[in-house]
């Protein structure tokens, strides 16, 4: 799907394309107020929220490959092993050609403009398919990217419905998609039927383990936020609390009283249309089970709720609710907080609080997920250096890092004979024909190996 946009930004050099990013920047960073409006457009988020988890996200990977991306994609002398030092291998990275992003309605900024930027640093051109619910900020940061110099071409916006995003994942030479699971297992289908690349973010079931030893009004204060920021809309949000039964009262006991006292505007809307019914039977099915709703607003479905008393029988323990409910459940040692953690198809993120520094790090290593933050929640999407990417139905590839950007290209190896050696002017001495002589010299060298 190259087109001759494209094909010239491929030859255009790294440097040209940073300064390109740059501008950008600068102009996202002079525009910030105008961003922050189009994201609150499309999704009725506070304002905290556009600026601190959308537009800073941006601009951090906006920041990062304007520092790293030439390191990362200048051409590298391959080491060579003895046996071959008459020889040289350079490896080089290229683009794919038309990189089609599938993007969110939660993030309709950060996971369509944010995750645009390594894969035209890549030399790439780009197409966007934003959620058919959200549109203005992928189409807004686009205008913004054309008016910092990017040549037309590089980055369009195709809106509309699942149609649109099915005819890209047919069109484009790399699928960037994010969304649920179930979708996504579509997607990857069919890139493996036309044997494209496809790198994927689904869905998450976040576990917050809190130990004996916690802090319990921090842990408070990031389960709430960590569940109920943007409604809980976030695929790295805290979906479960597992608290040490000997702390529960004293944690429950908090985070009601930080939630009782959430305002309105401090709460954003629920983005997909069959949420509120989807959370609706969530809870019905635990209440059912034997769950306690410790909490519900007036809005119930469409508010903060808490449950108590729940466990894996339980779908609100299976399934991404992705809006406003929270499942506590307790645990009596570590070994059981882990094996709830772990108990789950996704591996998404992971939360740990503990005042040990020993006892969490031994704790992260055990858990099932692409990330694990400890006495901290969803801060770990922002570190740029470092591959964002889910384990088991989470998804595959990642974002930032090298990674991140390279998962754009296609690596080429180029070998070159630069001398032949006294004894095999002509020829390898393993080439044809297979002689007495050469079979003895490769078994001795065989074994120096």
């Amino acid at each position: 799907m190259q087109n001759e946009a494209q094909r010239e930004w491929a030859l255009t050099p790294i440097a040209k394309r940073t300064a390109w990013l740059e501008k950008f920047k600068k102009l996202l960073v002079k525009n910030c107020d105008a961003v922050v409006q189009a994201i609150q457009n499309d999704t009725d988020k506070p304002e905290m929220e556009a600026y601190g988890i959308e537009l800073a996200a941006v601009l951090l990977t906006a920041d990062y490959y304007l520092k790293n991306a030439a390191k990362i994609l200048s051409p590298r002398r391959a080491t060579l092993h003895w046996l071959f030092k008459n020889k040289e291998a350079y490896v080089e990275h290229y683009p794919y050609g038309v990189v089609g992003i599938l993007g969110p309605s939660n993030l309709p900024f950060t996971l369509t403009i944010g995750d645009a930027i390594p894969a035209l640093m890549a030399g790439n051109a780009v197409i966007i398919k934003p959620s058919e619910w959200t549109p203005r900020s992928a189409l807004f940061g686009t205008k913004l990217a054309i008016e910092a110099g990017l040549p037309e071409g590089l980055l369009t916006v195709v809106t509309g419905g699942p149609e649109e995003g099915t005819r890209l994942v047919e069109e484009a030479d790399c699928i960037f998609f994010t969304g649920s699971t179930a979708v996504g297992r579509k997607v990857a289908a069919r890139c493996g039927e036309l044997l494209k690349p496809c790198i994927l973010e689904l869905g998450g079931k976040a576990p917050m383990i809190i130990l004996e030893d916690a802090d319990i009004e921090r842990a408070a204060q990031a389960a709430l936020w960590g569940r109920f920021a943007h409604m809980g809309q976030h695929c790295i949000a805290v979906e479960r609390i597992l608290v040490d039964k000997k702390v529960e009262a004293p944690f429950l006991k908090e985070l009601l009283r930080l939630v009782k006292n959430l305002k309105e505007n401090d709460l954003s809307r629920l983005m997909l249309p069959a949420a509120p019914q989807h959370l609706a039977d969530l809870i019905e099915d635990a209440v059912q089970k034997g769950a306690t709703i410790a909490w519900q607003t007036d809005q119930k479905e469409k508010g903060p709720t808490i449950l108590t008393n729940t466990d894996p029988s339980m779908r609100v323990l299976q399934e991404e609710a992705f809006g406003p409910l929270l499942p506590i459940t307790t645990f009596d040692s570590v070994g059981q907080a882990i094996e709830l953690a772990n108990k789950s198809g996704s591996g998404l993120s992971a939360y740990i609080f503990t005042e040990s520094r020993k006892t969490g790090l031994k704790m992260a290593k055990k858990l099932e997920a692409g990330s694990v933050a400890i006495n901290d929640v969803m801060a770990q999407f922002m570190v740029l250096d470092a591959p964002f990417g889910g384990w088991k139905n989470s998804g595959l590839g990642t974002r930032h890092s090298a990674e991140g950007l390279l998962q754009f290209t296609r690596s080429k190896t180029t070998l070159n004979h630069r001398f032949s050696l006294p004894f095999c002017r002509k020829k390898e001495f393993w080439w044809f024909p297979y002689g007495k002589w050469s079979r003895r010299l490769l078994r001795l060298l065989v074994r120096n190996l």
